[in-house]
């Protein structure tokens, strides 16, 4: 009788185990077709010490998936600057023009995935920072 039973547990181990091999098959387009995004930075703020100047701050989210932070400062609609940061949560730009600046903060995670990004509209003269 045990030799039965343990007949029929491994056959239906094997059973199990063909019948899963496949399923990666199933989901693959989901994967391929939909993005993963990393988890995107919060609290964004910026203050101008100097006139163009502006020391932007942010907090990560609680996950220890992030591997760097990116900053895409645009002075127009055709004139922009990326700036990879690492993992501080502080960066200062100097030599700006004492115009609106358009920023989109984003993460970039350990598989290479960007966040959606924190769009923030910023002026470089003290007091008029947002």
């Amino acid at each position: 009788m045990k030799k039965i039973i343990y007949f029929v547990l491994c056959s239906f181990t094997v059973l199990i185990n063909i019948s899963c091999e496949g399923m990666d098959e199933y989901y693959k387009d989901y994967r391929d077709e939909h993005p993963t995004y990393s988890p995107a930075v919060t609290e964004v703020n910026a203050t101008s010490p100097e006139a163009g100047s502006l020391t932007l701050t942010w907090t990560f989210p609680e996950t220890d998936r992030i591997k760097s932070v990116e900053i895409v400062y645009k002075e127009s609609s055709t004139k922009s600057e990326t700036v990879e940061v690492g993992m501080k949560t502080e960066y200062t730009l100097s030599g700006l023009l004492l115009q609106s600046y358009t920023f989109e903060i984003y993460t970039i995670d350990i598989y290479g995935n960007r966040s959606i990004p924190i769009i923030k509209n910023y002026t470089p003269i003290p007091g008029r920072e947002g």
